[in-house]
C-alpha cells in the first residue's frame, strides 16, 4: 500500500510539473523520461540498434565526436559496420578504445601512422616510377591500439567493407585479425598498393559501399542509424594528383550514399566541409567537434525516431 501511494504520490507530482510547463518543454521532458525507461531494457525487450558509420578520408574523424555524443546519451549500440575512416573509428570503438584515446589520434593525426613510404625515396618512386605506397604499417598501428584482437573477441559485432579490386566485389570482413580488415577497408585506391590476401586484391570499401547500412542489417539490426562525414567540395579545384584522387573519391561515395540514407532509419550528416591534401590536426579536431556538434543537434530528433519505432516492441 505504501508503495502504491508512494508511485502516485510522484504521477502527481510528475503531472503538475508538466502543466506548469511549455508543449515545447513538456515533449521534451517526457521523451527523456521515456528514454531512461529505453535504454534500461534488457536486449530482448528493444529492437536490436545497428550503428554505420561512412567513409570520408581524414573528415570520418568526425564520427570520434559523433560517437562519443551517442555513448553519452546512452545510446544501446549491437551493431557497428563501417567503411574506410569508419571502419578505422568503428573498431577502435568495438574494441573498447576510450573516447579520449579516440580525441587524442583525432588531436594528433599523423602519416607515419599509415605508411613508412612518405620519404623523399618512397615520393619518388610513387611520382616517377608508378610505385604505390605501402599501409603495412597501418596494420600494426591498428593491432597495437586493440592488442592483437579478433573480429570474434570485440565487444561489439563489427563489419568492415572492402573492395577487391580485380573483381570489383565487395569484400566483407566480420572474422580474423582485426587490424587486417580495417588495413583492407581503407586502402585508397591510387594510393596504396592492394593488399592481397587469400587470392584477393583488396582496396578501400568505399569503391562499393561508402556508408553500409546493408551490411548492418544484414548482421541482425532492427533499428539503423546512419552517421555520413558529409563533403563539401562546391567552393574549391583540386590542384595535386591527390587531390584529384580523393575528390573522385567524395564525387562516388555521393552517388553511393542516397540508398543507404533511404535503408537507414535516422541519418546524422556532419558537414565537415572540405580538407586539404593532407589533413592537420587543426582540421581533425574541427571534424570531430563537428560531428558532436551535429550529433547533439539532432540527439532529440534520433531518440524520438528509435522511441516510436520501439512502441511495438515494448508494448508486443
Amino acid at each position: 500500500m505504501k508503495k502504491l501511494l508512494t508511485s502516485a504520490l510522484a504521477l502527481l507530482f510528475f503531472t503538475l510539473q508538466l502543466n506548469a510547463l511549455s508543449p515545447k518543454e513538456e515533449d521534451t521532458i517526457v521523451r527523456d523520461f521515456l528514454w531512461q525507461k529505453f535504454v534500461l531494457l534488457p536486449k530482448e525487450k528493444r529492437p536490436k540498434v545497428g550503428l554505420t558509420l561512412s567513409a570520408g578520408g581524414m573528415r570520418g574523424f568526425s564520427h570520434v565526436g559523433a560517437i562519443e555524443v551517442l555513448s553519452e546519451s546512452g545510446l544501446p549500440i549491437d551493431y557497428v559496420a563501417g567503411t574506410s575512416m569508419g571502419c578505422v573509428v568503428g573498431s577502435l570503438y568495438a574494441a573498447g578504445v576510450s573516447s579520449e584515446r579516440l580525441w587524442q589520434l583525432a588531436s594528433n593525426p599523423q602519416l607515419s601512422f599509415v605508411t613508412t613510404d612518405l620519404n623523399l625515396i618512397g615520393v619518388a618512386k610513387y611520382f616517377l616510377g608508378g610505385k604505390l605506397f605501402s599501409s603495412e604499417r597501418f596494420e600494426s598501428f591498428i593491432d597495437t591500439e586493440v592488442g592483437g584482437l579478433y573480429f570474434e573477441s570485440l565487444n561489439i559485432p563489427l563489419a568492415c567493407v572492402s573492395a577487391d579490386i580485380k573483381t570489383g566485389e565487395k569484400i566483407i570482413f566480420d572474422s580474423g585479425p582485426l587490424a587486417r580488415g580495417v588495413r583492407a577497408s581503407m586502402n585508397l585506391p591510387g594510393i596504396f598498393e592492394p593488399l592481397e590476401y587469400r587470392q584477393r586484391y583488396l582496396v578501400d570499401g568505399g569503391v562499393t559501399d561508402y556508408m553500409p547500412v546493408d551490411i548492418v542489417k544484414e548482421m541482425g539490426a532492427d533499428w539503423t542509424l546512419a552517421v555520413y562525414a558529409l563533403p563539401d567540395y562546391s567552393k574549391t579545384v583540386p590542384s595535386t594528383i591527390l587531390g584529384y584522387i580523393l575528390r573522385t573519391s567524395d564525387i562516388r561515395g555521393a552517388f553511393l550514399t542516397g540508398q543507404s540514407e533511404r535503408e537507414a532509419n535516422f541519418v546524422i550528416a556532419s558537414r565537415v566541409g572540405e580538407f586539404d591534401t593532407v589533413a592537420n590536426a587543426a582540421q581533425t579536431i574541427a571534424a570531430a567537434e563537428i560531428g558532436a556538434k551535429t550529433t547533439y543537434h539532432f540527439l532529440g530528433e534520433m531518440k524520438e525516431n528509435l522511441l516510436l519505432f520501439s512502441t511495438d516492441y515494448v508494448f508486443k
